[in-house]
């Protein structure tokens, strides 16, 4: 039976090189992103003049709605207000069931009837996101029939998205030359004490300023990210051929995950749109969809742990290892969430049998060589590293107060990702035992307080 020293120098090994290997695979996403300069693109009043002076392609924006009767109408009439386009509809999916969320939607029907449809599920609530998307652009095409209205372009939002004025010229722009553009998504600034809420704002602005546009010089799949999503109208008959009449695979609880995936493998081109342009006063602003994120660790336990069970678990059982190298790779990434957890768990095991090995002295020799301490230090430096990454996407996309935040928030965001693997893995294991899908469990919904409370002037 092994000695305790030698389980103790095993863990030792096993942790320092897992880590650098993972803050290496980062490193290198970091050194790519710097070589190739890639970054957000910047671009003057000038260019949105002239996206906006393009022929306008007809929008389908489709809005899945769970009792959202709450933040539903100030949603459409705040975005209503703000958007600088003109040929667009709002689809707003209700299920029959949930009679505040279609009584709030049929009133903006009725007062925004060039831009406000309402599409009733056939099956009552709640079932997915998916299947409401899926039934909801069945209905949209069945309709096209009727009203002679077709659409040329698709566009996935929530009930809580505040997009911005420019966003559908650009996605038209850009969808002269791709079948699946995204745009980027950022969180709204949230107050400083707000430590679960200011984890989104990290993670979404290191990931939508840096590593998708990697993923797309390198020519990986671009993953959705369930809003700002727009598909061309040949890209969602194709899904739909391809997934026995779904958009959306149904299965799975990141759906949109999926879609991006789908769509290189279809053949389609894909564009992750990351603009950012300077204003007449010098101030410079993302293209991007806004919102608010949980801010409650439990919810965000929640969220994240449908995240981690899509991709990492149904998404090795959906999608397995197929695609280039290069796809690969990404999947290796996307994937490598619950390892990341395990690490960080035997980590800690780690850093209190270090602590009681000091203190009574009986660390191993080889644990004190200069090797094993020079392992150790290039951990603490890629680490660094790291923050240092986040803080600096962090000062693009939001307030400066929250750069400091950073690290404090990296420590949250590693317990509340080992907290979200823990609970996929259960629900995982449950669905392979039971034969049943996961549940979908939706977060809550908030917008800005003043967005959309005031319209006066009927859209047109």
């Amino acid at each position: 039976m092994p000695s305790f020293d030698a389980l103790f120098i095993l863990l030792a090994f096993v942790v320092v090189v897992g880590a650098l290997t993972f803050t290496l695979d980062d490193l290198f996403i970091d050194l790519y992103a710097l070589v190739n300069r890639l970054k957000p693109r910047q671009v003057t009043s000038d260019f949105i003049t002239k996206i906006k002076q393009e022929p306008e392609k007809r929008f389908a924006i489709l809005i899945a709605n769970w009792k959202e009767a709450e933040v539903i109408a100030p949603m459409i009439r705040g975005n209503l207000r703000g958007l600088q386009y003109k040929n667009y509809t709002f689809f707003l999916g209700v299920y029959p069931n949930d009679t505040a969320t279609w009584d709030a939607a049929k009133k903006l029907e009725d007062l925004f009837p060039h831009n406000v449809v309402v599409v009733v599920n056939t099956q009552p609530g709640p079932t997915s996101k998916g299947q409401m998307l899926n039934e909801m652009a069945r209905q949209i095409l069945k309709s096209e029939i009727s009203t002679g209205r077709k659409y040329d372009l698709f566009l996935m939002q929530d009930s809580e998205d505040v997009l911005h004025p420019h966003s559908l010229s650009l996605m038209n722009h850009y969808s002269q030359s791709a079948d699946f553009v995204q745009i980027p998504v950022f969180s709204f600034d949230v107050p400083a004490t707000s430590f679960v809420g200011g984890v989104y704002i990290d993670e979404f602005s290191e990931s939508h300023t840096k590593d998708l546009l990697v993923r797309e010089s390198m020519g990986a799949a671009i993953p959705s990210a369930g809003v700002g999503t727009c598909l061309s109208r040949a890209l969602m008959m194709k899904m739909q051929d391809a997934q026995d009449g779904q958009f959306l695979k149904e299965d799975t609880l990141t759906e949109d995950y999926h879609l991006g995936m789908m769509t290189k493998q279809l053949g389609f081109k894909s564009r992750f749109a990351c603009v950012q342009y300077e204003k007449e006063n010098g101030k410079k602003e993302f293209i991007a969809t806004r919102e608010y994120f949980p801010h409650l660790l439990q919810a965000s336990m929640r969220q994240k742990s449908r995240w981690t069970l899509g991709i990492a678990f149904q998404g090795k059982d959906n999608l397995s290892w197929t695609g280039t190298a290069v796809d690969k790779y990404f999947m290796w990434r996307d994937r490598r969430g619950p390892l990341n957890s395990i690490l960080i768990v035997f980590s800690v095991l780690l850093l209190v049998a270090f602590a009681a090995a000091r203190a009574t002295g009986n660390l191993p020799e080889i644990l004190q060589t200069s090797a094993f301490q020079f392992l150790l230090l290039l951990n603490l430096i890629n680490m660094s590293v790291r923050i240092i990454q986040r803080m600096k996407a962090v000062s693009l996309t939001n307030a400066r107060m929250h750069i400091p935040l950073v690290p404090v928030r990296w420590l949250l965001a590693n317990y509340i990702n080992i907290g979200a693997t823990i609970k996929a893995y259960r629900q995982y294991k449950e669905s392979q035992r039971t034969g049943q899908r996961p549940a979908w469990i939706k977060t809550e919904h908030r917008m800005p307080e003043h967005f959309g409370k005031e319209i006066e002037v009927q859209s047109t």
